[in-house]
Order: C-alpha cells, then sequence, then structure tokens
C-alpha cells in the first residue's frame, strides 16, 4: 500500500498535539455535566485516544520525535489487509512504536482472534505526515476524528464553544488552561477555586470524571475546595 504524503495546514506534529491538548481541555471541562461521554477522549501517557460513540475510533502516539496513529470506523467494509499493511512505508521505528503502543488502543476480533483492527493510519516522518490513504479517503476511515484539532486555533476555539454549548466563563477557562499548557507543557497545573466555579458542574459522577481526564494531562484540582463548596452550600 502506498504511502501519501498530508501537506494540509494543521496536520503537523506541533499543530496536532496543541489540537488534542484543547480538546482534551476542552472534553474535561464538559464531561463535569456529561459523564457517560467520557470515554470519547482520554490520555493514556503519550497515547492520545479518541472514540466518538458512533463507530469510530482512534489513538494517536505522540513520540517526542515523531507520531503515529491509527483509526477505524466500523461502518467499512472489513478487507484483507491487516493493521501492520497500512504501515508498509512507514520507516521501522513507527511501525515499532504502532505495534508496541498506537495498535493495542484498537484490538478487536478478528476470525476468533484478539488483534489490531485499523481502517487508515498516519505517521510522521523526517518532519513530513504520510497516510495509508489519499487525504479525503482517510478522513472517511477514520480520520475526521480530528476534524476539530486541525483546525486553527480560532477557529477550533469557535468549534468548541459550539461543539460543547460553553458559556462565556468555560471558554475563558479552556483558553486560560490551554495556553499554560502549550506554553509549559511539562509543568503542573493546579485549578483555583475560580476555575472551579466557571466549570459550573454540581454533578458529582460529572466531576470525578472530569477529575481524572484533568489529571491525565496534569492538571489537578485543589484537593477539598470542591468538597467545602458544596458543603458550604448544603446549609
Amino acid at each position: 500500500m502506498p504511502a501519501h504524503l498530508i501537506a494540509e495546514q494543521g496536520w503537523s506534529y506541533e499543530e496536532l498535539w496543541q489540537g488534542c491538548m484543547l480538546m482534551s481541555i476542552a472534553h474535561a471541562i464538559f464531561v463535569a455535566d456529561a459523564p457517560d461521554l467520557a470515554h470519547e477522549i482520554s490520555w493514556d501517557g503519550f497515547n492520545y485516544n479518541m472514540n466518538n460513540s458512533q463507530g469510530s475510533r482512534g489513538t494517536i502516539t505522540f513520540h517526542p520525535d515523531f507520531f503515529v496513529a491509527g483509526f477505524r470506523n466500523d461502518e467499512l467494509s472489513s478487507d484483507s489487509w491487516s493493521a501492520k499493511d497500512y504501515l508498509g512505508q512507514a520507516p521501522e521505528k513507527v511501525v515499532k512504536l504502532a505495534e508496541q503502543e498506537t495498535l493495542q488502543y484498537l484490538l478487536d476480533d478478528v476470525d476468533g482472534e484478539t488483534l489490531p483492527s485499523i481502517t487508515t493510519a498516519i505517521w510522521e516522518d523526517k518532519n513530513q505526515v504520510f497516510s495509508s490513504h489519499s487525504f479525503d479517503e482517510m478522513l472517511v476511515r477514520g480520520g475526521e476524528l480530528l476534524e476539530i484539532q486541525c483546525m486553527d486555533l480560532a477557529a477550533a476555539f469557535k468549534a468548541c464553544e459550539e461543539e460543547y454549548e460553553f458559556t462565556e466563563e468555560q471558554m475563558t477557562l479552556l483558553k486560560k488552561l490551554f495556553y499554560m499548557k502549550i506554553e509549559q507543557p511539562n509543568e503542573a497545573i493546579t485549578l483555583s477555586q475560580c476555575d472551579i466555579d466557571a466549570i459550573g458542574s454540581r454533578n458529582e459522577e460529572g466531576i470525578n470524571e472530569s477529575k481524572l481526564l484533568f489529571a491525565e494531562i496534569g492538571i489537578e484540582w485543589q484537593r477539598g475546595i470542591y468538597r467545602l463548596e458544596q458543603d458550604k452550600s448544603e446549609d
């Protein structure tokens, strides 16, 4: 299977990482009132996982020097290609990382065996991004999960506001946390009481899910603050 160069703006390593971080923060805010959808976006180490609850899922593994991603659209009829076939033109280091990390999140029952199952793949090599399919076909095969993540920032912020129906306070918090995260990606961030108030939820299950999602990207809730404020509101 030939490799196709992706030259479209928004698909570089840095742009995708920033887009994934933006969506992760937005999702963590949203989930505080929608805990049933917590599974749709998550991080496990340097693996970013997506599931749109409509038959498409994907994982991007952000190695420090390159990335590799696999996607599966369950609406497509299966073909004879194995997951490794989709990465046939990728460098050995990319294939190895995919086998060790990315594809482990995309397992399915294949003829009675639990095997990686994808319908398209993308990867970076020498600062260029490639796909196992043409750009438009890659999107149909699952890459459309990155629709917002690959937008320019202004459009992505607007899309998050519309997608999650955020308040002005929630949008202000999203932008604040996003810029803090990309400016100092390895620094721990702690939400203040004002930040927690901006999230605006009193859903206990949602709060717990939100805390978990934030923790996956190095953002912590101040311990005890939510419980203290909740108790006060009940007095």
